[in-house]
C-alpha cells in the first residue's frame, strides 16, 4: 500500500492559492499527498472551504473562528458555525485559539470565544484545531478541562496543537493532555533547533505534519506561497530529527491524522 502525506492545517481558499487551485491540488497528488485539511477561520472562509471541499476527495472541511476575529463574532455567528460543524464532511473544529503577538483583538474576548467554540466541539464530538501564538502556557487553562469533557464524551482524541511554536517541555503538556503536536515548515529553517528537538523527542503517535499554506514555506522556497505539495520538506526534516525513513514518518503521521479527523486516505493514496 503506498503511503500519502496527509497536510492536517491548510488555508486553500486564500486567494493566492485560489488563483491556481486545480495546479495546487495536481501538484499535491503528483508529490502523494493523500489528505489535506481544509481550516477555515471566520464567516466567509468557513463557507468558503464547504465549497472547495466539494471539489476533490482530497479535503477535508474544518471550521471555526480564529482568535483574531474574538471582538466582532456574535452568539448568532457561532450558531451558525455549529450548524457548520454538524455537518457530516466537517471533521473538526478550528482554527481557534490565543494570540497574544498580533493583538488583532482583546485576550479576553480570546478566551471567551475559545471557550464557546471548546464547548462546540464538545458538543458536535469533533476535535479542535489550535492556534496559540506566544501563548502556549496560557492556552492551557482553556484546553485542560476542554481535553478532560472531550475524553468524558467519548472523543478519539481532544485535537491539535497546530504550528507548534513551542518549546518541548510546553508540547509535552499538551501531549499529555491527549493532543497532537503538528510540525511545519520551520522545522526546515536553520536556526529552529527546538522544533528539530520536538519532532525528535515526541512519541511518534503524537506528531502530525501540516503547511499552514499559503504561509511558512520550507526553506528552499522562502519568499514564495507555501502549498500542500510542499509538506514533504516538512516530513524530510523531521525523518531526519527522528533518524528514521521518510517512509516510517509519512506512515506514523498520516495514521495520526486518520486517527484525530476520523477519515481513512492511505488506502486510496496513489489511485488518485
Amino acid at each position: 500500500m503506498t503511503v500519502g502525506a496527509f497536510d492536517t492545517h491548510c488555508h486553500l481558499q486564500d486567494s493566492r492559492l485560489l488563483a491556481d487551485f486545480d495546479g495546487v491540488l495536481e501538484r499535491a497528488v503528483e508529490a502523494g499527498v493523500a489528505g489535506i485539511a481544509l481550516c477555515g477561520y471566520d464567516a466567509p472562509s468557513n463557507a468558503k472551504v464547504l465549497e472547495l471541499a466539494e471539489r476533490s476527495p482530497l479535503l477535508f472541511p474544518t471550521v471555526g473562528f480564529h482568535p483574531h476575529e474574538a471582538d466582532d463574532v456574535t452568539p448568532a455567528m457561532l450558531a451558525e458555525m455549529e450548524s457548520l460543524a454538524r455537518l457530516p464532511q466537517v471533521v473538526g473544529v478550528g482554527e481557534i485559539g490565543l494570540d497574544n503577538y498580533r493583538h488583532h483583538s482583546t485576550i479576553e474576548n480570546q478566551r471567551k470565544l475559545i471557550d464557546a467554540q471548546l464547548e462546540i466541539a464538545v458538543r458536535v464530538g469533533k476535535p479542535v484545531c489550535v492556534h496559540s501564538r506566544m501563548a502556549e502556557d496560557e492556552i492551557h487553562a482553556n484546553l485542560e478541562p476542554y481535553a478532560r469533557a472531550a475524553m468524558a464524551a467519548g472523543m478519539a482524541l481532544p485535537g491539535v496543537m497546530h504550528c507548534f511554536g513551542g518549546t518541548l517541555e510546553q508540547a509535552q503538556r499538551y501531549v499529555e493532555l491527549g493532543f497532537l503536536i503538528s510540525i511545519a515548515a520551520p522545522i526546515t529553517y536553520p536556526k529552529n533547533e527546538e522544533t528539530r528537538r520536538i519532532a525528535r523527542e515526541l512519541p511518534a503517535g503524537s506528531l502530525v505534519i501540516e503547511t499552514d499554506s499559503p504561509y511558512l514555506p520550507p526553506q528552499p522556497m522562502r519568499g514564495k506561497l507555501n502549498e500542500p505539495a510542499l509538506v514533504l520538506h516538512t516530513a524530510r526534516a523531521v525523518a531526519a530529527a527522528r533518524g528514521e525513513t521518510v517512509e516510517r514518518t509519512l506512515d506514523t503521521t498520516t495514521a495520526n491524522a486518520e486517527r484525530l479527523f476520523a477519515v481513512n486516505v492511505r488506502e486510496t493514496a496513489g489511485t488518485r
